[in-house]
């Protein structure tokens, strides 16, 4: 398999964290890896490639289809594994915020 650890690991995470999470990975021959999220209704991608560097980004329901370019790139994995789980924690958190209901 061509995906990184920290993907692999980033995925155990999340199905751990966010149990009703929607997860896909499409790891490609190239060793580019996409990782598509949904959480509270919200999809976040983040996107690795070992040539270019790595894409986040939150895709909205006026997102258009195949968008160039993310959000956010990072050089390093690793801070585009941080700051992904960053994003999650966020919706989770407004999502739950959202969920409340006053008495």
């Amino acid at each position: 398999m061509n995906t990184p650890h920290q993907m692999q690991d980033l995925v155990a995470e999340i199905a751990h964290v966010y149990p009703a999470a929607q997860l896909e990975l499409d790891p490609l021959p190239s060793g580019v890896c996409i990782l598509w999220v949904t959480v509270a209704d919200r999809i976040f991608v983040l996107e690795y490639s070992p040539r270019q560097g790595t894409g986040v980004s939150e895709n909205l329901p006026d997102t258009p289809p195949f968008v160039v370019g993310h959000d956010h790139g990072f050089a390093s994995l690793d801070e585009a594994v941080t700051f992904f789980k960053q994003m999650l924690a966020g919706a989770a958190r407004e999502e739950f915020s959202t969920a409340v209901v006053p008495k």
